[in-house]
């Protein structure tokens, strides 16, 4: 199994819509694919699982496989797309204060998702220093971080860096961090190149309305797209 979290502190630079389409990108490869949301505002729920009853989702959701008061593996649901999800709602919020003194949680966590069957487990995340991003931080083999152009870019991907080397430090392993140039073109992804301050994925993710769209209506990429083929390209960079 290989758990990737998609972590960024800067919002609007496509996080859950890597989440979404890589994922969709390894199950299209034939792999079997989890998607966890840890955000609370539940985005990556709302795609894959947007007619299931809310009252379904609240009784059973990451919240639970969290604190532990339910088994993982009853709060996950088939979707659509051959991928299975275990969602979030808005509950989620008030997680970091009831187990603020259950640090235990942390550990539970990633060894309940590794007993699962799955080949491949993607995690999205809040954008901000939360428990929720610190789960999937001591969860992750690896931890993908989507970054667009802008004047704080260096600034937001420092402090999730800070971040990964406080949870090395408790797990006693080093944390893989790779940037993913996200919702760019081509000449910000040179400007990206010059920054000696990450690791860079070779696979980009371009700016483009087609994504905005397909995430909005909770469809697939249309396939052999430009932005399929990012996804495609980029997922076979990650399973190396």
């Amino acid at each position: 199994m290989k758990i990737i979290s998609i972590a960024s502190l800067k919002g609007g630079v496509g996080k859950t819509s890597l989440a979404l389409f890589l994922g969709q990108a390894m199950a299209y490869k034939g792999k079997r694919v989890l998607s966890v949301d840890l955000d609370h505002n539940n985005n990556l729920t709302d795609f894959y699982l947007r007619d299931t009853d809310p009252d379904v989702l609240e009784s059973h959701n990451v919240y639970h496989a969290l604190t532990g008061s339910k088994p993982v593996s009853t709060c996950i649901f088939p979707s659509e797309f051959n991928i299975d999800m275990l969602p979030a709602t808005p509950t989620v919020a008030k997680i970091g204060l009831e187990l603020a003194r259950d640090p235990g949680a942390l550990l539970r966590f990633p060894s309940a998702l590794r007993r699962l069957d799955y080949e491949v487990v993607i995690i999205d995340t809040p954008p901000a220093l939360s428990f929720e991003l610190t789960a999937a931080l001591y969860a992750a083999d690896l931890i993908l971080c989507p970054v667009a152009w802008s004047r704080w870019t260096v600034q937001g991907f420092n402090l999730l860096a800070e971040e990964c080397a406080h949870v090395s430090e408790g797990t006693g392993r080093p944390l893989v961090v790779h940037v993913v140039p996200s919702i760019v073109i081509d000449s910000e992804v040179e400007k990206l190149e010059k920054l000696d301050s990450w690791t860079m994925t070779a696979g980009k993710i371009s700016k483009s309305t087609a994504i905005k769209n397909a995430g909005s209506a909770g469809s697939a990429l249309r396939a052999a797209s430009k932005s399929w083929e990012e996804f495609n390209a980029l997922a076979d960079e990650v399973l190396r």
